[in-house]
Protein backbone atom coordinates (compact mmCIF):
# COMPACT_ATOMS: atom_id res chain seq x y z
CA UNK A 1 0.00 0.00 0.00
CA UNK A 2 2.96 2.34 0.55
CA UNK A 3 3.82 1.82 -3.12
CA UNK A 4 0.29 2.80 -4.21
CA UNK A 5 0.43 5.79 -1.88
CA UNK A 6 3.66 6.85 -3.62
CA UNK A 7 1.93 6.87 -6.99
CA UNK A 8 -0.78 9.27 -5.82
CA UNK A 9 1.43 11.40 -3.57
CA UNK A 10 2.44 13.81 -6.32
CA UNK A 11 -0.90 14.34 -8.05
CA UNK A 12 -0.84 18.02 -7.17
CA UNK A 13 2.33 18.51 -9.26
CA UNK A 14 1.77 15.73 -11.80
CA UNK A 15 0.84 16.54 -15.39
CA UNK A 16 -0.96 13.16 -15.49
CA UNK A 17 -2.75 12.77 -12.13
CA UNK A 18 -3.38 9.19 -11.05
CA UNK A 19 -6.91 8.61 -9.78
CA UNK A 20 -9.48 10.99 -8.31
CA UNK A 21 -10.43 11.86 -4.74
CA UNK A 22 -12.33 8.60 -4.26
CA UNK A 23 -9.37 6.50 -5.44
CA UNK A 24 -6.91 8.47 -3.29
CA UNK A 25 -9.06 8.18 -0.19
CA UNK A 26 -9.63 4.46 -0.73
CA UNK A 27 -5.89 3.81 -1.05
CA UNK A 28 -5.09 5.86 2.05
CA UNK A 29 -7.89 4.36 4.12
CA UNK A 30 -6.74 0.84 3.24
CA UNK A 31 -3.20 1.92 4.17
CA UNK A 32 -4.37 3.16 7.59
CA UNK A 33 -6.37 -0.01 8.21
CA UNK A 34 -3.33 -2.10 7.22
CA UNK A 35 -1.18 -0.18 9.69
CA UNK A 36 -3.72 -0.78 12.46
CA UNK A 37 -3.78 -4.47 11.59
CA UNK A 38 0.01 -4.80 11.68
CA UNK A 39 0.06 -2.86 14.94
CA UNK A 40 -2.41 -5.30 16.46
CA UNK A 41 -0.43 -8.34 15.30
CA UNK A 42 3.18 -7.32 15.83
CA UNK A 43 3.51 -4.20 17.96
CA UNK A 44 4.44 -5.48 21.42
CA UNK A 45 7.42 -3.38 22.55
CA UNK A 46 9.09 -3.58 25.93
CA UNK A 47 9.37 0.22 26.07
CA UNK A 48 5.62 0.95 25.92
CA UNK A 49 6.00 3.91 28.28
CA UNK A 50 7.99 5.73 25.59
CA UNK A 51 4.89 5.66 23.38
CA UNK A 52 2.66 7.33 25.97
CA UNK A 53 2.98 10.70 24.25
CA UNK A 54 1.74 9.13 20.99
CA UNK A 55 -1.26 7.62 22.78
CA UNK A 56 -2.16 10.95 24.38
CA UNK A 57 -1.90 12.66 21.00
CA UNK A 58 -4.28 10.18 19.37
CA UNK A 59 -6.84 10.58 22.15
CA UNK A 60 -6.83 14.33 21.56
CA UNK A 61 -6.72 13.93 17.77
CA UNK A 62 -9.71 11.56 17.69
CA UNK A 63 -11.68 13.98 19.86
CA UNK A 64 -10.91 16.73 17.33
CA UNK A 65 -11.92 14.52 14.41
CA UNK A 66 -15.23 13.63 16.07
CA UNK A 67 -15.91 17.31 16.82
CA UNK A 68 -15.22 18.03 13.17
CA UNK A 69 -18.08 15.75 12.10
CA UNK A 70 -20.54 18.05 13.87
CA UNK A 71 -18.94 21.15 12.35
CA UNK A 72 -18.87 20.09 8.68
CA UNK A 73 -21.29 21.82 6.32
CA UNK A 74 -21.52 20.88 2.66
CA UNK A 75 -19.32 18.87 0.32
CA UNK A 76 -16.13 20.91 0.59
CA UNK A 77 -16.00 20.91 4.37
CA UNK A 78 -16.61 17.17 4.51
CA UNK A 79 -13.76 16.79 2.02
CA UNK A 80 -11.56 18.98 4.24
CA UNK A 81 -12.55 16.87 7.24
CA UNK A 82 -11.41 13.72 5.45
CA UNK A 83 -8.10 15.04 4.16
CA UNK A 84 -7.33 16.83 7.43
CA UNK A 85 -8.12 13.76 9.52
CA UNK A 86 -5.86 11.54 7.41
CA UNK A 87 -3.06 14.10 7.64
CA UNK A 88 -3.37 14.17 11.42
CA UNK A 89 -3.20 10.35 11.49
CA UNK A 90 0.43 10.35 10.28
CA UNK A 91 1.90 9.51 13.73
CA UNK A 92 0.25 6.09 13.46
CA UNK A 93 3.29 4.97 11.45
CA UNK A 94 5.37 5.29 14.63
CA UNK A 95 3.97 1.94 15.71
CA UNK A 96 4.64 -0.23 12.68
CA UNK A 97 7.88 1.25 11.35
CA UNK A 98 9.50 0.71 14.74
CA UNK A 99 9.72 -2.95 13.63
CA UNK A 100 13.05 -3.42 11.75
CA UNK A 101 11.79 -6.34 9.66
CA UNK A 102 8.70 -4.45 8.49
CA UNK A 103 10.55 -1.24 7.63
CA UNK A 104 13.18 -3.34 5.83
CA UNK A 105 10.54 -4.99 3.65
CA UNK A 106 8.72 -1.74 2.84
CA UNK A 107 11.93 0.04 1.80
CA UNK A 108 13.15 -2.94 -0.21
CA UNK A 109 9.83 -3.16 -2.05
CA UNK A 110 9.84 0.60 -2.68
CA UNK A 111 13.33 0.45 -4.20
CA UNK A 112 12.35 -2.46 -6.41
CA UNK A 113 9.18 -0.96 -7.86
CA UNK A 114 8.70 2.73 -7.07
CA UNK A 115 12.24 3.96 -7.75
CA UNK A 116 12.44 2.60 -11.34
CA UNK A 117 9.00 4.07 -12.01
CA UNK A 118 10.35 7.50 -11.15
CA UNK A 119 12.82 7.35 -14.05
CA UNK A 120 10.28 5.81 -16.41
CA UNK A 121 7.39 8.19 -15.74
CA UNK A 122 7.53 10.63 -12.82
CA UNK A 123 10.83 12.27 -13.77
CA UNK A 124 9.10 13.59 -16.88
CA UNK A 125 5.57 14.07 -15.50
CA UNK A 126 6.43 16.02 -12.34
CA UNK A 127 7.34 19.67 -12.09
CA UNK A 128 10.97 20.11 -11.10
CA UNK A 129 9.97 21.59 -7.73
CA UNK A 130 8.22 18.41 -6.66
CA UNK A 131 10.72 15.58 -7.07
CA UNK A 132 11.29 15.34 -3.31
CA UNK A 133 7.61 14.62 -2.73
CA UNK A 134 8.09 11.35 -4.60
CA UNK A 135 11.61 10.57 -3.41
CA UNK A 136 11.05 10.70 0.35
CA UNK A 137 12.59 7.24 0.97
CA UNK A 138 15.67 8.30 -1.00
CA UNK A 139 16.20 11.20 1.39
CA UNK A 140 15.99 8.73 4.29
CA UNK A 141 18.28 6.07 2.83
CA UNK A 142 20.78 8.64 1.54
CA UNK A 143 21.63 9.39 5.16
CA UNK A 144 23.32 5.96 5.20
CA UNK A 145 25.28 6.23 1.95
CA UNK A 146 28.67 5.35 3.53
CA UNK A 147 27.49 1.82 4.40
CA UNK A 148 25.42 0.99 1.33
CA UNK A 149 27.27 -1.92 -0.24
CA UNK A 150 25.78 -1.49 -3.71
CA UNK A 151 27.77 1.08 -5.70
CA UNK A 152 24.89 1.18 -8.16
CA UNK A 153 22.55 2.61 -5.54
CA UNK A 154 25.21 4.97 -4.20
CA UNK A 155 25.58 6.49 -7.68
CA UNK A 156 21.80 6.58 -8.20
CA UNK A 157 21.17 8.27 -4.86
CA UNK A 158 23.94 10.81 -5.35
CA UNK A 159 22.59 11.56 -8.82
CA UNK A 160 19.06 12.08 -7.45
CA UNK A 161 20.30 14.29 -4.63
CA UNK A 162 22.26 16.45 -7.06
CA UNK A 163 19.23 16.58 -9.35
CA UNK A 164 17.06 17.84 -6.49
CA UNK A 165 19.67 20.44 -5.57
CA UNK A 166 20.45 21.87 -9.00
CA UNK A 167 17.33 21.32 -11.09
CA UNK A 168 15.46 24.26 -9.54
CA UNK A 169 16.92 26.56 -6.87
CA UNK A 170 13.46 28.09 -6.52
CA UNK A 171 12.38 24.85 -4.82
CA UNK A 172 14.03 25.92 -1.58
CA UNK A 173 12.62 23.07 0.52
CA UNK A 174 13.75 20.44 -1.97
CA UNK A 175 17.27 21.89 -2.11
CA UNK A 176 17.60 22.09 1.68
CA UNK A 177 16.37 18.53 2.29
CA UNK A 178 18.75 17.10 -0.32
CA UNK A 179 21.68 19.08 1.10
CA UNK A 180 20.91 17.85 4.62
CA UNK A 181 20.82 14.23 3.41
CA UNK A 182 24.30 14.66 1.93
CA UNK A 183 25.47 16.38 5.11
CA UNK A 184 24.17 13.43 7.15
CA UNK A 185 26.29 11.01 5.14
CA UNK A 186 29.38 13.18 5.51
CA UNK A 187 28.70 13.55 9.24
CA UNK A 188 28.62 9.78 9.67
CA UNK A 189 32.11 9.55 8.22
CA UNK A 190 33.25 12.17 10.74
CA UNK A 191 31.52 10.82 13.85
CA UNK A 192 34.64 8.84 14.74
CA UNK A 193 36.49 12.11 15.20
CA UNK A 194 34.12 14.13 17.38
CA UNK A 195 32.30 13.65 20.66
CA UNK A 196 28.63 12.82 20.98
CA UNK A 197 28.39 16.15 22.81
CA UNK A 198 28.30 17.80 19.38
CA UNK A 199 25.26 15.70 18.45
CA UNK A 200 23.59 16.61 21.72
CA UNK A 201 24.32 20.27 21.04
CA UNK A 202 22.70 19.86 17.61
CA UNK A 203 19.63 18.37 19.28
CA UNK A 204 19.18 21.28 21.67
CA UNK A 205 20.03 23.84 18.98
CA UNK A 206 17.31 22.63 16.62
CA UNK A 207 14.78 22.44 19.46
CA UNK A 208 15.55 25.83 20.97
CA UNK A 209 15.94 27.83 17.75
CA UNK A 210 12.29 27.73 16.54
CA UNK A 211 11.01 28.31 20.08
CA UNK A 212 13.20 31.40 20.52
CA UNK A 213 12.47 32.74 17.03
CA UNK A 214 8.75 32.17 17.48
CA UNK A 215 8.81 34.05 20.78
CA UNK A 216 10.78 36.94 19.28
CA UNK A 217 8.43 37.07 16.30
CA UNK A 218 5.26 37.04 18.41
CA UNK A 219 6.59 39.78 20.69
CA UNK A 220 7.61 41.90 17.70
CA UNK A 221 11.30 41.95 18.61
CA UNK A 222 12.69 40.07 15.62
CA UNK A 223 11.22 38.30 12.58
CA UNK A 224 13.72 36.10 10.77
CA UNK A 225 11.48 35.84 7.69
CA UNK A 226 11.37 39.61 7.32
CA UNK A 227 15.10 39.83 7.96
CA UNK A 228 15.79 37.39 5.13
CA UNK A 229 13.41 39.28 2.86
CA UNK A 230 15.50 42.42 3.36
CA UNK A 231 17.64 40.91 0.58
CA UNK A 232 14.58 40.72 -1.67
CA UNK A 233 15.50 41.03 -5.32
CA UNK A 234 19.13 40.12 -4.71
CA UNK A 235 18.80 36.37 -5.24
CA UNK A 236 16.54 35.87 -8.24
CA UNK A 237 16.33 32.77 -10.42
CA UNK A 238 15.01 33.18 -13.96
CA UNK A 239 13.47 30.14 -15.64
CA UNK A 240 11.23 29.39 -18.60
CA UNK A 241 7.96 27.63 -17.75
CA UNK A 242 5.31 26.84 -20.33
CA UNK A 243 7.03 29.18 -22.75
CA UNK A 244 7.03 32.10 -20.30
CA UNK A 245 9.95 33.67 -18.46
CA UNK A 246 9.39 33.35 -14.71
CA UNK A 247 11.46 34.92 -11.95
CA UNK A 248 11.62 33.32 -8.49
CA UNK A 249 12.90 35.48 -5.65
CA UNK A 250 14.77 33.05 -3.40
CA UNK A 251 14.78 35.50 -0.48
CA UNK A 252 11.09 36.47 -0.59
CA UNK A 253 9.14 36.30 2.68
CA UNK A 254 6.31 33.82 2.09
CA UNK A 255 5.76 32.81 5.73
CA UNK A 256 5.06 35.85 7.92
CA UNK A 257 1.55 36.36 6.56
CA UNK A 258 0.75 32.68 7.25
CA UNK A 259 1.63 33.03 10.94
CA UNK A 260 -0.26 36.31 11.17
CA UNK A 261 -3.40 34.84 9.61
CA UNK A 262 -3.24 31.61 11.65
CA UNK A 263 -2.79 33.34 15.01
CA UNK A 264 -5.24 36.17 14.38
CA UNK A 265 -7.87 33.67 13.24
CA UNK A 266 -7.45 31.57 16.41
CA UNK A 267 -7.74 34.62 18.67
CA UNK A 268 -10.73 36.04 16.78
CA UNK A 269 -12.76 32.81 16.88
CA UNK A 270 -11.55 31.63 20.30
CA UNK A 271 -10.14 28.22 19.38
CA UNK A 272 -6.63 28.82 20.71
CA UNK A 273 -6.59 25.76 23.00
CA UNK A 274 -9.01 23.36 21.31
CA UNK A 275 -8.52 24.01 17.61
CA UNK A 276 -11.02 24.49 14.83
CA UNK A 277 -11.09 20.74 13.98
CA UNK A 278 -9.70 19.32 10.72
CA UNK A 279 -12.95 20.39 9.05
CA UNK A 280 -12.09 24.07 9.05
CA UNK A 281 -9.08 26.23 8.22
CA UNK A 282 -7.80 29.59 9.35
CA UNK A 283 -9.27 32.87 8.15
CA UNK A 284 -7.26 34.03 5.14
CA UNK A 285 -7.24 37.28 3.23
CA UNK A 286 -4.59 35.99 0.82
CA UNK A 287 -6.32 32.74 -0.18
CA UNK A 288 -9.82 32.89 1.30
CA UNK A 289 -11.46 34.34 -1.80
CA UNK A 290 -11.07 31.08 -3.71
CA UNK A 291 -12.76 29.06 -0.97
CA UNK A 292 -15.53 31.54 -0.38
CA UNK A 293 -16.38 32.52 -3.94
CA UNK A 294 -15.04 29.88 -6.30
CA UNK A 295 -16.04 26.93 -4.11
CA UNK A 296 -19.04 28.92 -2.86
CA UNK A 297 -18.59 28.06 0.83
CA UNK A 298 -19.02 31.69 1.84
CA UNK A 299 -16.11 31.33 4.25
CA UNK A 300 -12.85 33.16 3.59
CA UNK A 301 -10.59 30.41 4.93
CA UNK A 302 -7.55 28.42 3.94
CA UNK A 303 -7.78 24.82 5.07
CA UNK A 304 -4.05 24.02 5.05
CA UNK A 305 -0.83 25.98 4.68
CA UNK A 306 2.64 24.89 3.54
CA UNK A 307 3.90 24.92 7.13
CA UNK A 308 3.40 21.82 9.26
CA UNK A 309 2.89 22.99 12.83
CA UNK A 310 0.56 25.96 12.20
CA UNK A 311 -1.81 23.51 10.50
CA UNK A 312 -1.81 21.22 13.54
CA UNK A 313 -2.42 24.28 15.71
CA UNK A 314 -5.42 25.35 13.59
CA UNK A 315 -6.97 21.89 13.61
CA UNK A 316 -6.18 20.69 17.14
CA UNK A 317 -5.31 23.85 19.03
CA UNK A 318 -2.40 24.56 21.34
CA UNK A 319 -2.93 21.30 23.24
CA UNK A 320 -2.74 19.20 20.08
CA UNK A 321 0.26 21.18 18.83
CA UNK A 322 2.23 20.55 22.04
CA UNK A 323 1.48 16.82 21.93
CA UNK A 324 2.43 16.64 18.24
CA UNK A 325 5.71 18.46 18.86
CA UNK A 326 6.64 16.23 21.76
CA UNK A 327 6.40 13.17 19.52
CA UNK A 328 9.25 14.62 17.46
CA UNK A 329 11.22 15.64 20.53
CA UNK A 330 10.78 12.31 22.31
CA UNK A 331 11.92 10.35 19.26
CA UNK A 332 14.94 12.59 18.73
CA UNK A 333 15.90 12.46 22.42
CA UNK A 334 15.70 8.66 22.56
CA UNK A 335 17.74 8.31 19.38
CA UNK A 336 20.55 10.57 20.62
CA UNK A 337 20.65 9.75 24.34
CA UNK A 338 19.49 6.12 24.41
CA UNK A 339 21.15 4.51 21.36
CA UNK A 340 24.11 2.19 21.07
CA UNK A 341 24.95 3.03 17.46
CA UNK A 342 26.13 6.15 15.65
CA UNK A 343 23.48 5.85 12.95
CA UNK A 344 20.58 6.40 15.34
CA UNK A 345 22.33 9.27 17.11
CA UNK A 346 22.78 11.06 13.79
CA UNK A 347 19.22 10.26 12.82
CA UNK A 348 18.12 11.83 16.09
CA UNK A 349 19.78 15.09 15.05
CA UNK A 350 18.05 14.87 11.67
CA UNK A 351 14.66 14.41 13.37
CA UNK A 352 15.39 17.48 15.50
CA UNK A 353 16.22 19.38 12.30
CA UNK A 354 12.91 18.33 10.77
CA UNK A 355 11.18 19.59 13.91
CA UNK A 356 12.82 22.98 13.38
CA UNK A 357 12.12 22.92 9.65
CA UNK A 358 8.47 22.05 10.30
CA UNK A 359 8.04 25.67 11.38
CA UNK A 360 9.28 26.80 7.96
CA UNK A 361 7.86 24.26 5.52
CA UNK A 362 6.58 20.71 5.65
CA UNK A 363 3.24 19.81 4.13
CA UNK A 364 0.72 17.89 6.25
CA UNK A 365 -0.33 15.21 3.79
CA UNK A 366 -0.66 11.46 3.97
CA UNK A 367 1.94 11.05 1.23
CA UNK A 368 5.26 9.25 0.79
CA UNK A 369 7.26 12.34 1.76
CA UNK A 370 5.55 12.58 5.15
CA UNK A 371 5.52 8.81 5.61
CA UNK A 372 9.30 8.78 5.10
CA UNK A 373 9.68 11.36 7.87
CA UNK A 374 7.58 9.22 10.20
CA UNK A 375 9.72 6.22 9.32
CA UNK A 376 12.62 8.12 10.90
CA UNK A 377 10.59 9.17 13.92
CA UNK A 378 9.47 5.54 14.37
CA UNK A 379 13.09 4.40 14.33
CA UNK A 380 13.86 6.87 17.11
CA UNK A 381 11.12 5.35 19.28
CA UNK A 382 12.15 1.78 18.46
CA UNK A 383 14.21 0.09 21.16
CA UNK A 384 15.20 -2.58 18.64
CA UNK A 385 16.81 -0.04 16.33
CA UNK A 386 18.43 1.81 19.20
CA UNK A 387 19.91 -1.32 20.76
CA UNK A 388 21.62 -2.37 17.52
CA UNK A 389 25.39 -2.04 17.39
CA UNK A 390 27.04 -0.19 14.50
CA UNK A 391 27.73 -3.55 12.88
CA UNK A 392 24.15 -4.77 13.28
CA UNK A 393 22.72 -1.53 11.91
CA UNK A 394 25.11 -1.70 8.94
CA UNK A 395 23.95 -5.23 8.18
CA UNK A 396 20.33 -4.08 8.35
CA UNK A 397 20.98 -1.24 5.89
CA UNK A 398 22.97 -3.43 3.48
CA UNK A 399 20.23 -6.08 3.50
CA UNK A 400 17.79 -3.54 2.05
CA UNK A 401 19.96 -3.24 -1.05
CA UNK A 402 21.18 -6.83 -1.17
CA UNK A 403 19.65 -10.03 -2.47
CA UNK A 404 18.33 -11.26 0.84
CA UNK A 405 14.76 -12.44 0.70
CA UNK A 406 11.87 -10.79 2.43
CA UNK A 407 12.29 -10.69 6.20
CA UNK A 408 9.68 -12.18 8.52
CA UNK A 409 8.87 -11.20 12.10
CA UNK A 410 10.95 -12.97 14.74
CA UNK A 411 11.92 -12.22 18.31
CA UNK A 412 15.23 -10.85 17.07
CA UNK A 413 13.88 -8.30 14.60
Amino acid sequence: MVFLNTLISTNQWNSFPIGNTVVIWCINLVLIVSVLWYKHLFFHPKNKKDYLIVTLYFIWMLAGVLRGMFVAEGYWEWKQWGSGSMALALPIFVYVFSLPWLLHNVLKYWLKFALPLFFIFFLWALTTKAYHFYLGPVLLLSCFLPVIASKKYVYIFLGLLLLMIFVDFGARSQVIKALIAILMSISFLLTKFFSTRILKFGYWFFIATPVILLYLGLTGQFNIFQDLSSHEGKYVQTTVKNGKVVQDDLSADTRTFIYVEVIESALKHDYLLWGRTPTRGNDSVMFGEFTAEELKTGKYERHANEVCFPNVFTWLGLVGLILYCFIYLKSSYLAIYKSRNRFMKLLGVYIAFRFAYGWVEDFNNLDIMSISLWMMIAMGFSEKFRMMSDVEFTIWVKSIFGKRKKQVPTLSN
